[in-house]
């Protein structure tokens, strides 16, 4: 009797080849980059959708960034970790109502001085080229000051403009009342104190190894990266302030803590010297290049000497690729995007060089 045949295992069919694997490198990009950019348009629209509540995230993520170093700290000098997470908490609310009660008014107070007395400044500044304007007619010189000088004042006047109304409207989002305030400090608590948990949590829908490489990476790069950023900026700020005093510039504190906060976003704070000193020189050419010859100096020694001993090469970007993710956080979240997108292209590098190194072996 004539037998049937044997039905095929279903292991016969798994060595089917990968249809991937035979379609040419430069037509996978191209398959590839619009599911990127489709991942990424909808990562955007998800983010404004969320907003506040990613802005309180983030911010209190920071936060609980920048507290945990210090405890980490403490930990290795033998102190229990309950110990030097009340320590650190209470060290931070004291420094945050010293802030909230002396620094910040200041600042802001300077901040809307310097918003109103803008338009006499850039009517002196106007008066003084029309001065070398004349003086160059004398002379028989073709130069034509007006114009030049004019473009640049209102540049610089709406960059001004621009970068106020964008701090007040991180501010407004973020802080714009009393529970976003408590959200903030109740979420960065809560963080400190439960949140290994809450990232192992959240990582765990990762396959392993993954999870805690990627976790302990993102970890270690956002630690090191904010505690040192802020150790610089702040730095800076009380440096260039100090200057600034002795310069006896108007608004020192507000552009020496302007120039020192903005270190926290690589390149900002050059933006920042230059606008500064533009500003002082429509009113006192001679303190406009005192300003910024004061504030380069002081930069390259930050840059130079104290940066590299706390940074190193942490980041290990090219400086075309940190401008990149500058752009690109900026077009998504804004200031908050700024601050992190280094950072995060930090994890994304280390984690791609990971994945060819054990591709290769």
């Amino acid at each position: 009797m004539e037998t049937l045949p044997e039905r095929q295992s279903t292991s016969d069919f798994r060595a089917v080849p990968a249809p991937l694997g035979k379609i040419p490198p430069w037509l996978r990009l191209g398959l590839i980059f619009p599911l990127i950019f489709l991942n990424g348009w909808l990562i955007s629209l998800l983010i404004n959708y969320l907003e506040p509540l990613l802005s309180i995230l983030i911010t209190a993520s920071l936060l609980a960034f920048l507290l945990d170093f210090p405890i980490l700290f403490l930990q290795k000098q033998g102190i229990p970790r309950k110990l030097a997470i009340a320590l650190v908490l209470l060290l931070g609310l004291l420094i945050l109502v010293l802030l909230g009660l002396t620094l910040i008014p200041s600042i802001v107070q300077q901040l809307s001085d310097l918003v109103e007395n803008l338009p006499a400044w850039i009517e002196t500044g106007s008066q003084h080229v029309q001065t070398i304007q004349k003086w160059a007619i004398a002379q028989k010189l073709s130069i034509d000051l007006g114009d030049i000088v004019a473009q640049a004042a209102a540049r610089v006047s709406n960059a001004l403009r621009t970068l106020t109304s964008q701090l007040l409207s991180v501010l407004l989002s973020t802080i714009n009342s009393l529970v976003n305030i408590l959200l903030i400090l109740g979420l960065t608590v809560f963080l400190v104190l439960t949140g290994e948990s809450v990232w192992r949590g959240i990582f765990s829908w990762l396959p392993s190894p993954w999870d805690g490489r990627l976790r302990e990476s993102i970890r270690q790069t956002f630690e090191a990266y904010f505690a040192t950023q802020a150790i610089l900026a702040g730095i800076l700020s009380i440096t260039q302030t100090i200057v600034f005093l002795l310069l006896d510039v108007p608004y020192a504190i507000l552009f020496g803590f302007a120039i020192g906060m903005t270190t926290l976003i690589p390149y900002a704070s050059t933006v920042t010297i230059a606008v500064i000193s533009v500003l002082l020189a429509l009113q006192n050419l001679q303190l406009g290049i005192k300003v910024l010859v004061a504030a380069i100096v002081i930069g390259q020694i930050n840059d130079s000497v104290v940066a590299p001993r706390l940074m190193g090469g942490m980041t290990g970007l090219n400086p075309v690729w940190i401008i990149i993710s500058l752009f690109i956080g900026g077009k998504l979240g804004g200031i908050l995007g700024l601050l992190i997108a280094v950072p995060v292209a930090s994890v994304i590098k280390s984690t791609t060089d990971t994945l060819r190194s054990s591709h290769s072996e």
